[in-house]
């Protein structure tokens, strides 16, 4: 086994695989480390910490562990080499390779993490001393949670060679644990939804009064809450490996329709026409439009404005005595998560699905040949765009029907048009630059994980008074996702944004221009 392993280690050397996991510890513990010399740090900083990760993990883990899952499975699915990895092992081996890589990879995060908060703690000075069983039990915790969705997402992998199905899981599962850890009285749904269990086995609570934290203290967990984690882990871990022993060396097929009718697999029967005699569709939407046509990246278009919807309306109820301006609390209940976390990786499945046909097969020799370069990088830029302002144009529809359900009798905020509209001018630089990594960057995960990256550099910008520095910062200034009473200046808001998408348009045309075409 220790053979096989080391020839996994071998498949994934120089593609990033490790870079994704390594980049994730650091955003966590940098984020999380940013405001420890605060006083409030300094005298609960222990208890502070296991009540605060827990959160980011939930937010960002999932997503990351699908960029990673996905990187593993889909150079098998680019290169076909299933038939040939039966040919030289056998099946259970190979399943339990792919496993035992993943096992080792989330035990070097884990651990990584847990070392990273004691050891800060310790040179920051927190008041008293940790419980080491306390971290023990957080670190067994993350550890166990975060492999299961591993399986989850390397058996999503496996069964769909599309990694835009697995990928649209990660991020609605990251949106989903983030819901849920808003909802605790629905126990029950955050234990059976893997990506709640970050929250359902949290152990520390916070002390508050009038927005003034009084301490932390720790708390029961939620029953049954290790049981279902044991559960899932089980389920995942057999399931997996049946899911596995039944998929053919070429990946699993589903069958397809056409014309409202099944095409059957067997020649003559009933439910098949030969293929002579299938009629010839000419399609009319534009070459762009029809790459996106009946993909998975619809699921995650409808999927996480809703959740996000629900996050936003569930914690306004919860906090109507600190949240009084109705309409504007609302709507930073709404943007705040959406805008800075989950809209920039959207906005790269969107684009890294754009680019996923050229980067395939010899299709670079085809398009090259019918489409100058500066047209195919409009064409991309401009299909994404229009997603993107539909993605916004839902996720405002969604505020607005929150808003009549909790029974607001004041008419819909006049500013709402200007949100909107700003929103979407700073999402298409973000399209810009979405476009010009999937571009440069042939895997499909990789861009995806970029994107999460750079909402949280957003937020960094938007808070050091820097939002003009980054793409991802614009969009969400634009929307006032932090303060809707915030006063934009329309003149610098636009220069910055037609900025960025001049420049990342240029870029990807002299990238094109400059550079071979390279097929796989």
């Amino acid at each position: 086994m220790i053979y096989y392993l080391s020839l996994e280690l071998k498949k994934t050397k120089r593609r990033g695989i490790w870079l994704v996991l390594a980049v994730l510890f650091l955003v966590i513990t940098a984020w999380a480390g940013h405001n420890m010399n605060d006083e409030r740090f300094l005298e609960y900083g222990w208890l502070m910490t296991l009540f605060n990760v827990p959160l980011l993990n939930a937010i960002l883990i999932p997503t990351a562990i699908a960029v990673f899952a996905s990187r593993i499975i889909d150079m098998e699915h680019k290169g076909n080499t299933w038939k040939m990895l039966e040919t030289l092992q056998r099946k259970f081996d190979i399943y339990l390779t792919k496993v035992l890589y993943g096992l080792i990879a989330i035990l070097i995060f884990s651990l990584s993490e847990l070392i990273a908060f004691l050891a800060m703690g310790t040179v920051v000075g927190f008041k008293g001393t940790p419980d080491l069983w306390a971290y023990g039990l957080f670190f067994v915790q993350t550890f166990v949670i975060s492999f299961n969705l591993y399986l989850l997402q390397m058996i999503i992998s496996m069964v769909f060679s599309n990694q835009a199905v697995a990928l649209c899981t990660g991020l609605c599962g990251s949106m989903a644990g983030l819901f849920l850890m808003y909802v605790p009285q629905w126990p029950l749904l955050r234990n059976l939804v893997p990506w709640g269990h970050y929250g359902a086995s949290m152990f520390v609570g916070m002390d508050a009064a009038k927005n003034q934290i009084n301490g932390f203290y720790y708390m029961n967990q939620e029953n049954g809450c290790i049981f279902f984690i044991a559960g899932w882990l089980v389920l995942l871990l057999t399931g997996g490996w049946f899911v596995f022993r039944k998929m053919d060396t070429d990946g699993y097929h589903f069958p397809l329709k056409s014309h409202g009718r099944r095409v059957n697999a067997n020649a003559g029967t009933k439910d098949s026409f030969p293929e002579s005699h299938k009629p010839v569709r000419i399609p009319h939407l534009p070459v762009e439009l029809i790459k996106i046509k009946r993909t998975p990246v619809w699921i995650a278009f409808l999927i996480l404005p809703l959740i996000s919807a629900l996050i936003g309306t569930a914690n306004y109820l919860n906090n109507l005595g600190l949240l009084t301006s109705t309409w504007y609390s609302l709507w930073t209940q709404h943007s705040l998560f959406f805008c800075y976390f989950f809209m920039p990786p959207l906005v790269g499945v969107y684009a890294s699905y754009l680019w996923r046909l050229e980067h395939s097969g010899s299709n670079w020799n085809m398009v090259l040949i019918n489409i100058p370069a500066w047209r195919l990088v409009f064409d991309k830029i401009a299909v994404c765009s229009v997603i993107t302002f539909l993605t916004l144009g839902w996720l405002c529809l969604l505020y607005i029907l929150c808003g009549l359900y909790a029974g607001f009798t004041e008419p819909v905020p006049a500013e709402l048009a200007e949100w909107f509209a700003c929103g979407v001018l700073g999402g298409v630089a973000v399209c810009a630059i979405q476009c010009f990594l999937s571009l440069v960057i042939r895997s499909f995960a990789i861009p995806i994980g970029l994107a999460l990256l750079g909402g949280f550099a957003g937020l960094a910008a938007t808070a050091k008074s820097s939002y003009y520095l980054l793409p991802y910062s614009l969009m969400s200034r634009g929307m006032r996702a932090n303060n809707p009473n915030l006063a934009v200046d329309a003149v610098e808001f636009i220069s910055y944004s037609v900025f960025f998408i001049v420049l990342f348009y240029l870029l990807s045309v002299c990238y094109i221009r400059s550079h071979d075409v390279k097929t796989q």
